[in-house]
């Protein structure tokens, strides 16, 4: 029985007339949670980030198997209970919106917020595995694997281009593997529109932008730092290894040969560079001849 992150729950407090908190242990893992409604059974935490975990679980209803995100919106500071929820309206506004004009986002079904323990759901379609659980488990892809990896990855710069979306959380641990080895994006709490400049990220620093991590910081970012993460991505399925953060970012690890494919190692240069106005958009990433060529 796992407790989950003993999330702060407000309790009055007659001496400082309720301005404190006091922590409550919440489990999801040893009873039926009601969430808007539905009862749901949690089966295994599949997945942690740095403010949320991930369960896979079932709907006692129909026995659906499905994800859920939970976030602890009630903490000890009011600015991070804000923080936190604005990352769970973030997401559930923006995935489903997504959704609509792709299949390579994660479906939202339902979300719920309970003020008696300070957590928020989300309710999503359950993968298989993420990328990188993928990736882990193999010593190498081939390339028609690869490539068809990337040409979702493609699809997802497309359709986050298309509605003028910055994710700046793109990692392998935020896509997912459905049947068919279909990619799906998800997580899009940190997600911002074009116009919306944003300083920090709170994503894997691995697959962050230079200008999100210091001392590459800049005031201002852009969607090519989501260009930075799929080049990134397209670095770790061919060499295996995640990119170093050394200049040339390209180049392949110590103990490799530099790939091959003249085509798959343009991305790489052009995607994996400090300066963000240097990198392309999606629209050149779709054109390009590794992406359209088989």
């Amino acid at each position: 029985m796992n407790p989950y992150l003993n999330p702060y729950v407000a309790k009055p407090n007659r001496y400082q007339n309720n301005a404190n908190y006091k922590i409550r242990p919440v489990s999801v893992e040893s009873r039926p949670v009601t969430i808007n409604k539905q009862q749901y059974n949690f089966n295994k935490k599949i997945a942690t980030g740095q403010f949320s975990s991930v369960y896979a679980a079932y709907r006692r209803s129909d026995n659906k198997p499905v994800a859920i995100k939970i976030i602890p919106a009630a903490t000890k500071h009011s600015t991070e209970a804000a923080k936190m929820m604005h990352f769970f309206l973030n997401e559930i506004q923006m995935a489903k919106r997504l959704a609509t004009t792709s299949n390579h986002i994660i479906q939202i079904y339902d979300f719920d917020f309970d003020q008696r323990t300070g957590l928020s759901f989300i309710i999503m379609e359950l993968g298989q595995q993420d990328l990188e659980k993928y990736l882990s488990q193999r010593n190498i892809l081939t390339p028609d694997e690869r490539k068809s990896i990337w040409r979702q990855l493609v699809n997802i710069a497309i359709t986050l281009y298309n509605h003028r979306i910055m994710h700046l959380n793109i990692s392998p641990e935020n896509l997912v593997l459905f049947p068919g080895n279909l990619v799906k994006l998800g997580d899009f709490g940190m997600a911002r529109k074009f116009q919306q400049s944003r300083t920090k990220s709170l994503g894997n620093p691995v697959y962050l932008a230079p200008e999100l991590n210091s001392p590459y910081h800049k005031p201002t970012v852009t969607a090519k730092a989501d260009i930075w993460s799929f080049g990134a991505i397209l670095y770790r399925m061919t060499y295996m290894v995640p990119p170093h953060h050394n200049s040339p970012f390209f180049r392949p690890p110590l103990n490799q040969r530099s790939t091959n494919d003249p085509n798959l190692l343009n991305i790489l240069q052009h995607t994996l560079v400090i300066d963000p106005n240097a990198r392309p958009d999606a629209l050149w990433l779709a054109t390009h001849p590794y992406t359209k060529t088989s």
